[in-house]
């Protein structure tokens, strides 16, 4: 793994810095949000006695750690992308811990999944469930099955490596099921209109295709019968997948609709057209390492 992620060292640091300024962001913001929730929340809670806003606050709190955990996360990952493109220095404790934090962090809005399906009455409640549902069930079981093998003292590059390929399909389709339902839930469905026609196709087909090419193009890993794969056909991947942010924004130039929510799709992504220009300029590798380094 090591000896494929040296020679793409500037690559995935600029995708990765790109990741740690939208989670800091997100960081940041999440502290203002969740006082204004909790005033919101405690007021309603004795305005009339419901307990429904407690959950919604208990939701709300939860996710909270999980988005701290997530950026104690990045800025592990961010560590570790430095390290690798300074030092040309593959290090696996960081890494592990990297991929611990992400895992868990979906797990954390479990509560939050539950209120939505107790309150339900419309369809944006149920809509916003399963997105963060779907997303647990794509991440979170690879990326600690993922961690464990990492942690593990006897050391297994195959394991590693089909882990780390699924771990990959695994969240391109996190965040394909992420755009795609939100595209149902809270974006306008005219499709009379040529901007949320486009604008639907993009959730529909960007990650969608992104990551049916992946599970073509690692399925030498994943399934251990080989530690090579077509770094180009990754590389195309994680471009298409890029793409979805970059069409995004740009329908936002012509639609309020959709740059009221630019704020909450992942706009981080489109670094993965940086990351995939670079899979682009080998054609084949092998990910076989003699060991931790």
């Amino acid at each position: 793994m090591g000896s494929l992620a040296k020679p793409k060292s500037i690559f995935i640091l600029v995708t990765v810095l790109v990741f740690f300024v939208f989670l800091l962001n997100m960081f940041l913001n999440s502290f203002p949000a969740d006082y204004r929730i909790f005033l919101r929340d405690t007021g309603s809670y004795y305005s009339t006695g419901s307990l429904m806003p407690l959950f919604h606050l208990a939701g709300e709190l939860t996710g909270e750690v999980g988005v701290i955990l997530r950026f104690v996360g990045v800025c592990i990952l961010l560590t570790f992308a430095v390290t690798l493109a300074w030092k040309k220095s593959f290090s696996w404790s960081l890494l592990t811990k990297a991929v611990l934090l992400e895992g868990i962090y979906y797990a954390f809005n479990i509560v939050f999944i539950v209120y939505l399906f107790v309150k339900g009455n419309v369809f944006a409640n149920y809509g916003a469930a399963t997105s963060f549902l779907t997303q647990i069930l794509f991440v979170t079981p690879i990326f600690v099955t993922l961690y464990l093998k990492l942690k593990n003292k006897n050391f297994d590059n195959k394991e590693i490596t089909k882990w780390g390929a699924l771990a990959s399909i695994g969240f391109i389709f996190a965040l394909w099921s992420k755009h795609f339902l939100l595209a149902l839930y809270a974006l306008p469905l005219n499709l009379s209109n040529p901007v949320f026609f486009v604008g639907f196709l993009n959730s529909v087909l960007t990650f969608l295709t992104a990551g049916i090419i992946m599970i073509a193009v690692l399925r030498p890993l994943y399934m251990k019968k080989s530690s090579s794969f077509n770094t180009k056909g990754f590389g195309a991947a994680l471009i298409i997948a890029g793409l979805y942010a970059i069409v995004f924004v740009g329908l936002a130039l012509f639609s309020p609709e959709y740059r009221s929510w630019i704020p909450m799709i992942d706009w981080w992504t489109f670094a993965f057209v940086i990351m995939g220009t670079g899979f682009l300029t080998i054609k084949k590798v092998k990910t076989e390492d003699t060991g931790r380094e």
